[in-house]
C-alpha cells in the first residue's frame, strides 16, 4: 500500500492552519476541476486527490489520527509500506488493539484512507467493554439507494452553439424511452457538460450529457477560435486580390496579401467565437489555392504559355 503525504498533495506545511488548508484547497480543487479538464484521466485523478487530502485535513479528528500515525515512521509521498506492520490493516489502527466497521461499501478514496479511517469519510467510533470499537456512519444510512448517472451525448453545429438551442435526447429507463427537451445555452464550448436531474423526469439519476459541436466542411472551433478554409484562384494567390468572408454574424471584406502559399493562415481579431463569459476569440482563415479544373481556351493557352515561360 501507499503511503499519501496529504500536505504535500495540498502543498501547506504541516503546521498549517485550518484557513490555510482551506485557501490552498479551494485554489487546488479550482484548478484541476472536472469540468475544465473534460476526459483528462491525469487532471481527475488529481482532483480525487485533492479532495481526499481535504477531506483529512479540513477535520480535527482525522487531521489527528493522521498526524499520530505519520509521526511513526518517516514516510514520504508514494511509498509503500505493510499496514500490519504498523497495527493496523482495513481499519485497524492502534497498539494492540483491533478494529471492526460495518459499511455498504468504501469511502471512494484511496485503499490508504479506507485503511486508516475505515472507508467511512464522515463516521465516527464509540468505545466497546473491550478494544474492539464499532465505527457508526453518523451522515446516511448505507442502505439508501445511491442515485445513479447516465451519460449522454448531443451533437450541435458551430451556429447552434454560439447562438444557444434546444435539443431533445431519449433516456431508456427499464424499458420506457423517455424523451428530455434540453436548453443548450448560447456560448457553449466544446465537451461541456449540461446537468439535469433525472427525477424531474421520473428517472432515478442524474444524466450528463455530454456537447459536441461537430466540424464543419469549412470551418471548425479549436477553443474559442474559428478555423475556417477560404478557397482563393491561384492567380489572386499571387498578385493578392480582395476577397468577401462570412464570419458567423456578418460579412467582411478581407485584402489577401500578396504570393501566398496554399495553407498559410491570416488572423482576424475578435471574429471568433464567444463564450458564455463574454470573451471572444479570432477568425483564423486558411487560404486554399484552388486550381481551376475547367478553363476557356483562351485561359488555357495562356497557362500553357506560362508553363513554357517557366519551364
Amino acid at each position: 500500500m501507499q503511503y499519501r503525504d496529504y500536505y504535500e498533495i495540498l502543498g501547506v506545511d504541516k503546521k498549517a492552519s485550518d484557513a490555510e488548508i482551506k485557501k490552498a484547497y479551494r485554489k487546488l480543487a479550482k484548478e484541476y476541476h472536472p469540468d475544465l479538464h473534460p476526459d483528462d484521466k491525469d487532471a481527475a485523478e488529481k482532483f480525487s486527490e485533492i479532495n481526499e487530502a481535504y477531506e483529512v485535513l479540513s477535520h480535527p479528528d482525522k487531521r489527528k489520527k493522521y498526524d499520530t500515525f505519520g509521526k511513526n515512521a518517516n514516510f514520504s509521498g508514494g511509498q509503500n509500506f505493510d499496514p500490519s506492520d504498523f497495527g493496523f490493516d482495513f481499519g485497524n489502527f492502534g497498539s494492540g488493539g483491533s478494529y471492526t466497521y460495518t459499511t455498504g461499501g468504501d469511502s471512494g478514496f484511496s485503499d490508504f484512507f479506507d485503511s486508516l479511517f475505515g472507508g467511512l469519510g464522515g463516521a465516527s467510533y464509540s468505545r466497546g467493554s473491550n478494544t474492539s470499537r464499532r465505527f457508526i456512519n453518523q451522515s446516511q444510512g448505507f442502505n439508501a439507494k445511491k442515485k445513479s448517472t447516465l451519460d449522454a451525448r448531443v451533437e450541435i453545429s458551430i451556429d447552434e452553439a454560439m447562438r444557444g438551442t434546444k435539443k431533445s435526447i431519449a433516456i431508456k429507463n427499464n424499458e420506457k424511452i423517455t424523451n428530455i427537451d434540453i436548453d443548450i445555452p448560447k456560448g457553449i464550448k466544446n465537451n461541456n457538460k449540461i446537468k439535469i436531474d433525472g427525477a424531474k423526469h421520473g428517472i432515478n439519476a442524474t444524466i450528463l450529457v455530454k456537447i459536441n459541436i461537430k466540424d464543419e466542411e469549412k470551418r471548425r472551433l479549436d477553443g474559442i477560435d474559428i478555423i475556417q478554409k477560404e478557397y482563393i484562384m491561384p492567380w489572386d494567390a499571387y498578385f493578392g486580390t480582395k476577397k468577401k468572408v462570412q464570419t458567423l454574424d456578418s460579412q467582411l471584406m478581407v485584402n489577401i496579401p500578396e504570393k501566398v502559399n496554399s495553407g498559410q493562415k491570416m488572423r482576424l481579431k475578435g471574429k471568433g467565437y464567444t463564450d458564455r463569459k463574454g470573451k471572444t476569440g479570432d477568425l483564423i482563415l486558411e487560404l486554399i489555392i484552388d486550381n481551376p479544373t475547367n478553363l476557356s481556351d483562351e485561359a488555357a493557352n495562356l497557362y500553357k504559355e506560362l508553363k513554357e515561360i517557366e519551364g
